[in-house]
């Protein structure tokens, strides 16, 4: 019975161990110097740092399936009508003043994103929006080489989209590029329980030995 009652605090451990971490989020706005999120930012591996658009992932209202990541790049106008995208040296460019962007991403797959967000003339103010006509993040760009970057690191795959559109007047949205992060390098539940798994059995084959010794 002893050893029996051994067992709770092991097994409590282990579904500790087991137990899935609350989901966070965190948003950036960088300066016009920042190129990209660091390699190693939150354990994320880095899919690709400088990921560009290819004419060729363009289809009938925006871009799909962005250099083979599963992203899609969708426009609309602002009655929500589809709006095609056209590509520029390597840039994704609005084919119409004042388009509205859409990103959305594949299930289960980018745990961060980021962008490089400028305007094709003139000057602008972008709202950027976790939910449609919510302006939850304001960037700037004074003129086309004020380059805007934007992104996301989360703990969890994020699948709701995000959303830009100009806040005022009538600007041509760019794209210059944009970068994505794979699954974290943390362990994994499985794994994770694995580990408590083996905090149970390696104590009790070290008392099996004992035993017999």
């Amino acid at each position: 019975m002893s050893r029996l009652r051994a067992f709770p605090a092991p097994l409590a451990l282990a579904a500790l161990l087991v137990a899935p971490a609350e989901a966070t989020t965190s948003y950036y706005q960088g300066a016009s110097s920042e190129a990209a999120f660091n390699s190693a930012i939150a354990g994320l591996t880095l899919m690709n740092p400088s990921l560009t658009f290819s004419a060729a992932d363009l289809g009938s209202g925006g871009l799909f399936n962005a250099s083979g990541t599963g992203i899609d790049f969708l426009g609309f106008d602002d009655l929500n009508n589809p709006t095609n995208f056209t590509v520029n040296s390597g840039s994704l460019t609005a084919t119409q003043a004042a388009e509205r962007l859409k990103i959305v991403f594949p299930a289960g797959a980018i745990y961060a994103f980021g962008l490089h967000l400028t305007v094709a003339s003139g000057s602008a103010n972008w709202c950027i929006e976790l939910s449609q006509n919510t302006c939850d993040f304001l960037v700037s760009n004074s003129s086309p080489s004020n380059v805007q970057f934007f992104g996301f690191v989360s703990t969890t795959p994020v699948t709701a989209p995000l959303y830009i559109r100009p806040s005022g007047f009538s600007p041509t949205m760019v794209l210059p590029n944009f970068e994505a992060f794979t699954a974290s390098q943390t362990p994994e539940p499985h794994t994770m329980l694995l580990v408590g798994l083996g905090l149970i059995i390696v104590p009790l084959l070290s008392l099996r030995l004992r035993q017999k010794a």
